[in-house]
């Protein structure tokens, strides 16, 4: 049965996002910085609920995350990525995120809907970032390069707190994709710069 593919949602700017978690934070009152990632936008396919379905490569439609500019700790809940697909899933594959690494670090795929269920058993918020065509995630001034990533086509599990396990499933195409996480400790270096990077390749 053909997986349709979703229409673009249009991108949040980094800052609309960063308004967006300051009256966020001014209403709750009780949170403290809760980091998603380093303020980059990197894409997510699928619609804004993340339950439509979707087609991965480095050429696919994408469309905005919600990343907030903070540091990786505070509590996020885990948002699922096209959680109606899993039941067509041909495999699910189980990765670990620790501080800071993934294990496996190279993982590979069969092309077709797949499912990622990221178990977070680090002490930090992570995410699961995907770059199409692999190789080194773009920086510009010492931070990524959000136009960049976007251009790449570059697609995201939303970051997490600890001790959750969060599924994202996509329908990928063959290639190489390079695994990512560029959430920033307090001292501004990403996740990805301390390590948190791996690859997977899909056949």
């Amino acid at each position: 049965m053909p997986v349709t593919t979703a229409s673009p949602r249009p991108r949040r700017t980094a800052r609309t996002t960063r308004r967006v978690l300051a009256l966020a934070l001014v209403s709750a009152l009780a949170l403290t910085a809760c980091g998603s990632d380093d303020g980059a936008s990197v894409t997510t396919l699928g619609e804004e609920d993340g339950s439509s379905s979707s087609s991965a490569s480095g050429s696919s439609s994408s469309s905005a995350s919600s990343s907030a500019s903070a540091t990786g700790t505070g509590e996020l809940a885990c948002a699922p990525v096209n959680p109606d697909m899993e039941a067509d899933a041909i495999e699910t594959i189980d990765i670990v995120a620790v501080d800071y690494g993934y294990e496996p670090e190279s993982v590979e795929a069969p092309s077709g809907i797949v499912t990622f269920a990221l178990d977070n058993q680090g002490a930090e918020n992570h995410e699961l970032a995907f770059l199409p065509g692999g190789g080194e995630v773009p920086f510009t001034d010492g931070a990524p390069d959000e136009a960049a990533l976007e251009d790449a086509g570059a697609f995201e599990l939303e970051a997490f707190s600890s001790g959750q396990t969060c599924n994202a499933t996509y329908d990928l195409e063959p290639g190489e994709y390079t695994l990512f996480c560029i959430i920033e400790t307090a001292d501004g270096e990403t996740h990805y710069e301390l390590g948190m990077q791996g690859t997977l390749t899909v056949s």
